[in-house]
């Protein structure tokens, strides 16, 4: 009984030592910092401010968090943050978090229609500078890949805009979700 309880310290001990805390401003004179706990059930807490930490996600398979990277997805002036998990790959399977300010939290950002999707989720995004918007790009094997377009609505949900995917020299678009009844209209970025 003794070993028992013992292995449970240790393993309790040990999960809190594999916890990666990311300190970084939501807004000036607004810190923030996330904590993701160790595997094998990752928890991902955040804490704004003086407040409560709040647990805002666990992540699920047998991967690591890896990535981390604050953004103001949303271009509402707050920076939000998003985190991937790459399994030691070049594809980084990302969730991405806003901060809700008039909830003083954050809320992860949903995806739209995973299933469904070419890369089935937001895998590499790349935020844009300019408007509330992302792309994501995966490949499936050499010639083959997958690429979304999304615009950040601002009820804090993405819309998709574009959705393709390349195989060899053929480029093949892709239906879209139906968009829900109160969500934003746009198109995708044009190059």
């Amino acid at each position: 009984m003794k070993g028992i309880l013992f292995g449970a310290v240790l393993a309790a001990l040990g999960q809190n030592a594999c916890a990666r805390k990311y300190p970084y401003a939501v807004a000036p004179g607004l810190p923030a910092v996330v904590t993701v706990s160790g595997l094998p059930d990752q928890r991902l807490r955040v804490r704004v401010d003086d407040g409560p930490e709040h647990e805002v996600a666990r992540l699920g398979g047998d991967e690591e968090v890896d990535q981390f990277q604050s953004v103001d997805v949303d271009r509402d002036g707050y920076r939000d943050f998003a985190i991937g998990q790459s399994g030691g790959g070049g594809q980084v399977l990302t969730r991405i978090f806003l901060y809700r300010p008039q909830d003083r939290a954050f809320r992860e950002l949903p995806h739209p229609d995973s299933a469904s999707s070419p890369c089935h989720g937001f895998v590499n995004p790349v935020f844009d500078d300019t408007r509330p918007a992302f792309a994501v790009a995966c490949r499936y094997a050499a010639a083959d890949h997958g690429f979304e377009e999304y615009a950040v609505c601002p009820d804090g949900t993405a819309q998709a805009a574009s959705w393709s995917r390349r195989s060899g020299e053929s480029l093949k678009r892709l239906p879209l979700p139906a968009p829900a009844a109160a969500t934003c209209r746009i198109r995708p970025k044009r190059r």
